[in-house]
């Protein structure tokens, strides 16, 4: 007895220890941690409602100019990063939107999210503001990646394309690159993330709000091998709120009942005639410039210019180098 007497008094040491460490956690996390709200709960926020999806959207510039459809990365991110394209506006009319259930559009049941979805979104918003006529896109990592399979399904609807560091065109590629992407069994990380996740808790919204307030933290820091010297840019924490159950749910639908994706979005490329422009940091390990010169082999028109002195966010890293290159690019 005696010994089973300890044994209950060291565990109840043991768990008033930790509840007062998990207690006093909450209260040295609390503070002003929010989220924004979205389209649904802000009528302030900008948006447009294409067959009964709406989106945060803006659009800068005369919508007669020539359109240009900006597809920022992710899934599940928002094109608050890329927002220095809006540079472009004194030529063309430059579209930015959230894709659905991401930054700051209207959350969904995340059932109807797929990476077939996606791209039927992208193809709305194509119509909406193409108006019959070609449109340009410029897609950043994943939304590089959207292009690519847009160009295959409507290449008759693009002029030009800028394909900003897409991760992986190929379920072949991504195996060939073994590349490690997510959270990192490093202190500093995990630090990051532990206190993301007391953070969380003063959040409202349910799970998928504290989880998205969670990514929003950590995820700029989980691969320091996208950036020149592992340093974390300011651009990489540019954004207004992940879409948590947006981003599980895509990613699901290109996974094979083991778990693996499976995707082939260079499917019908070779349809398309028009030019198209790789850009790459030279900073990156991850997808970069050697990478993206495998990748833009699918393509009949394309050529690779590596961004010098930027890592993946090239848009915001270095602004004015990469805007002058799409600028030039988009004016061919």
């Amino acid at each position: 007895m005696g010994l089973a007497k300890k044994a209950v008094k060291v565990s109840v040491v043991i768990f008033v220890a930790l509840a007062l460490a998990f207690l006093a956690a909450f209260i040295l996390t609390s503070g002003d941690h929010h989220l924004l709200k979205t389209a649904a709960e802000d009528p302030s926020v900008p948006r447009v409602n294409i067959n009964g999806n709406v989106f945060h959207a803006e659009a800068f510039g005369d919508p007669e100019k020539p359109v240009v459809i900006v597809i920022h990365g992710g899934p599940g991110w928002d094109y608050r990063s890329l927002l220095p394209l809006k540079a472009l506006s004194d030529e063309f009319y430059v579209v930015f939107y959230d894709q659905r259930s991401t930054g700051l559009s209207p959350r969904v049941a995340p059932e109807g999210l797929t990476l077939e979805s996606t791209l039927s979104d992208l193809d709305s918003i194509v119509d909406h503001y193409g108006m019959g006529r070609k449109v340009h896109l410029v897609g950043h990592s994943w939304g590089a990646m959207l292009a690519s399979a847009y160009l295959g399904m409507h290449p008759q609807k693009v002029s030009h394309a800028v394909l900003a560091e897409p991760g992986f065109l190929t379920t072949e590629l991504m195996k060939e690159s073994k590349a490690s992407f997510g959270p990192r069994l490093e202190a500093g990380f995990l630090y990051r993330a532990g206190r993301a996740w007391f953070e969380s808790l003063h959040i409202e919204g349910g799970s998928d709000a504290r989880l998205d307030y969670i990514i929003g933290q950590v995820a700029p820091y989980a691969n320091p091998e996208f950036f020149c010297g592992g340093d974390i840019p300011e651009a990489a924490k540019l954004h207004w709120r992940p879409g948590s159950a947006a981003m599980q749910a895509i990613m699901r639908s290109a996974m094979d009942k083991d778990g693996v994706i499976q995707i082939d979005l260079t499917k019908g490329v070779e349809r398309f005639t028009g030019p198209v422009l790789f850009l790459a940091g030279e900073c990156n390990t991850l997808v970069g410039e050697a990478h993206q010169a495998k990748q833009a082999k699918f393509f009949k028109d394309a050529e690779l210019l590596v961004i010098k002195g930027s890592g993946h966010l090239m848009f915001g890293e270095r602004p004015v180098e990469t805007i002058a290159a799409a600028r030039g690019h988009l004016r061919q």
